[in-house]
């Protein structure tokens, strides 16, 4: 049981970090850190490119992923234990 707690936090954990690292790479494009408080707003959801690029997919796929992981996360951690 403890085993299975600290895989599924490590995994956890790497899709976060890759997450948060897949934001900011995207964030690059969009005029620095003003990006990040609203100034690269010419580039939103209805804004001038259409379709996602590559890491666009990339960061769609791991926020899904993060979302299940934190269901299966809270699911793993609240499991009884056999004694």
């Amino acid at each position: 049981m403890g085993a299975l707690v600290i895989v599924v936090v490590a995994i956890y954990i790497a899709v976060a970090v890759g997450l948060v690292t897949s934001v900011m790479m995207q964030m690059s494009k969009h005029a620095g850190l003003g990006g990040a408080f609203g100034s690269g707003s010419l580039y939103t959801v209805f804004g001038h490119e259409k379709g996602l690029d590559t890491i666009g997919k990339i960061t769609l796929t791991l926020a899904i992923t993060f979302m299940v992981l934190s269901v299966v996360t809270a699911y793993v951690v609240n499991l009884p234990t056999i004694h």
